[in-house]
């Protein structure tokens, strides 16, 4: 009996021994395959995360090409002034003719040009450009010569041709009002014809001239604009003249 209970002590200790072996092999495994399972989920967010950080960063982009690229906007018009020959001319066979005794006459032009997008600083709206602009007038002129002779078939041609830079100013709230300033550098022909020789001359001049105006767009292609000049000739010592100041109107269309 004794013999029997030490067998049955002896068994239940070598039972609890092994278990206690399984238990700790199996825990060991856990703890590794736990260990295991954490490192692969710091490497697969590690690896996320900088994608993620990647994904979230402000990219800037230049914006020359697009600058570059944007397409420009051209414009061609009729323009109409009130215009008054000035000045003198002398000649060696018919002597002075006074280009003031000419009547004022009308003076139909022609404006076209290029000028860039509108940009908007701060709600105001600005373009520049470059504009070229000629107009030409022609009118009866009744010449006497110094001998009394009259010479009734005379015609006085007035043309000017200038070009300048042209810049546009507006708010955005009142798009379609703009301020604009040119300044221009021309040229003034004077040339009087007729079938008597003695009454022919021609002569011209260079001038500066600054322009102002308001631009009134009608629709999205088509303006009218009113514009005061302010001309100079270069030469003051020239015997021809030029009005200084002059009002003129016109229409454009731009594409």
């Amino acid at each position: 009996m004794s013999t029997a209970r030490y067998a049955s002590s002896f068994l239940f200790a070598t039972l609890t021994f092994v278990s206690a072996i399984g238990w700790s092999q199996a825990t060991s495994t856990s703890l590794r395959d736990a260990a295991l399972a954490e490192t692969s989920a710091k490497g697969t967010a590690q690896k996320y995360a900088s994608d993620a950080q990647t994904t979230g960063m402000l990219v800037l982009k230049d914006p020359k090409p697009e600058i570059i690229t944007r397409p420009w906007q051209y414009f061609a018009g009729f323009t109409a002034q009130q215009f008054q020959a000035k000045g003198t001319v002398t000649t060696e066979t018919a002597g002075t003719f006074d280009l003031s005794q000419n009547d004022q006459t009308f003076m139909p032009g022609l404006t076209f040009g290029v000028m860039t997008p509108e940009w908007n600083v701060k709600n105001i709206l600005i373009s520049g450009g470059v504009r070229f602009d000629a107009s030409m007038a022609t009118q009866n002129s009744a010449v006497t010569l110094p001998s009394g002779a009259t010479i009734d078939d005379a015609r006085l041609n007035t043309t000017m041709a200038s070009a300048g830079p042209v810049l546009n100013i507006s708010h955005a709230k009142v798009s379609w009002l703009a301020v604009t300033f040119s300044p221009q550098y021309g040229n003034l022909n004077y040339t009087q014809t007729s079938s008597n020789d003695f009454a022919h001359f021609s002569k011209q001049g260079s001038y500066l001239a600054m322009n102002y105006g308001l631009d009134f767009r009608l629709t999205k292609k088509w303006s009218v604009f009113t514009e005061w000049s302010q001309r100079e000739l270069r030469d003051q010592n020239q015997e021809i003249a030029l009005e200084k100041d002059n009002f003129e109107l016109g229409t454009r269309v731009s594409w």
